[in-house]
């Protein structure tokens, strides 16, 4: 028998899973990317930076706070699982020299490319 829909009845749909947003944009003079990444409440301790020739995968375990009894959400929007994301680049990038800061909720992370892969100005000699 089917079920019959009641007009009072909710359904949810699935949450999807945490995703890091990041803005992504290139240096001025094209010798670096810059991933920013958001997301308030992070420590050092919470992150995981991987990097390859070509990727920078970010991961973001997050640590499971006791429950404080005297706490009743009412609404709770910042994710509460662990998050990853791989950012891939079209050139070869310097794993040796990546940095990355993690000030007032924000990540930011300064990824060089690598010597051969960056612009380069090419000097015209005058022949005499």
């Amino acid at each position: 028998m089917a079920q019959q829909w009641h007009p009072f009845q909710t359904f949810r749909p699935a949450l999807p899973p945490p995703r890091l947003t990041a803005d992504v944009y290139e240096t001025a003079g094209g010798e670096a990317y810059v991933l920013e990444i958001p997301d308030p409440g992070l420590t050092a301790e919470d992150l995981t930076i991987d990097a390859t020739a070509d990727t920078v995968t970010v991961a973001i375990r997050r640590r499971q706070d006791e429950p404080e009894s005297d706490r009743r959400y009412i609404l709770r929007e910042q994710p509460e699982r662990s998050a990853s994301r791989v950012f891939q680049f079209s050139v070869e990038i310097d794993t040796d020299n990546i940095r990355a800061t993690l000030q007032a909720g924000m990540l930011t992370i300064h990824v060089p490319k690598a010597a051969a892969s960056r612009p380069r100005i090419i000097k015209v000699d005058q022949a005499a």
